[in-house]
């Protein structure tokens, strides 16, 4: 169902950006509770109280504005990850950090939405696209840390630092939407508890302080 031409629907007395931020959490909302197939206009609409007509008024398409809620948590998290990491000296610091982000990031419902995507994108190229574009900054930032790391090591001319963020992202991704499936992440923290003590042994050969 799309708006009449000419005609807006009515959303209250919310601006547009305050209802186009409605629309966007009540489709991340269906997303996270009702999976990919489950989340259309009218289940989005029913989530939010708002008339279906405001999906397709600000997003064009329900795609659209799942890439939108996908997006705008994407900014959230990397925002957070971000600060968090600015601190970080050591590659034991990095993995504590991760670890300590690793259980927000699941209860944030963002994994979950991801992973939902992700599915969908199987059967639909553009979106496939899309999806890989969100995960673009998430390699920028780590290639960075990587390379703030490594300057001082001597290490950076044997460790390419974009393979490397590819496969630090890949596996972070690849445990975040396994602990999704199987819905217990009691591996994925002994993982993380594990390889910071194989960081922290080895950070004096990576050029960092051994940390406690």
């Amino acid at each position: 169902m799309t708006a009449k031409a000419g005609r807006k629907p009515s959303t209250g007395r919310l601006s547009k950006a305050e209802a186009r931020q409605r629309v966007i959490r009540a489709a991340f909302d269906t997303l996270r509770t009702e999976g990919y197939s489950g989340t259309s206009a009218r289940a989005i609409a029913a989530t939010g109280g708002f008339d279906q007509a405001l999906v397709f008024y600000h997003f064009g398409s329900v795609n659209g504005l799942l890439l939108a809620a996908l997006a705008d948590s994407s900014a959230t998290q990397l925002g957070s990850y971000e600060e968090a990491l600015a601190a970080v000296t050591t590659p034991a610091q990095l993995l504590e950090v991760v670890s300590a982000r690793f259980e927000h990031d699941m209860a944030s419902g963002h994994v979950k939405v991801l992973a939902e995507l992700v599915a969908a994108s199987a059967a639909d190229r553009e979106l496939a696209d899309a999806v890989g574009a969100l995960v673009d900054p998430w390699l920028e930032l780590t290639q960075r840390t990587i390379q703030r790391l490594l300057a001082d090591t001597g290490l950076g001319t044997l460790i390419a630092p974009e393979q490397a963020a590819f496969a630090i992202v890949a596996l972070f991704l690849g445990v975040e939407l396994l602990v999704n499936l199987k819905g217990d992440a009691t591996i994925a923290h002994a993982l993380l508890r594990s390889t910071t003590r194989i960081a922290t042994l080895f950070g004096g050969l990576l050029g960092g302080s051994v940390s406690s």
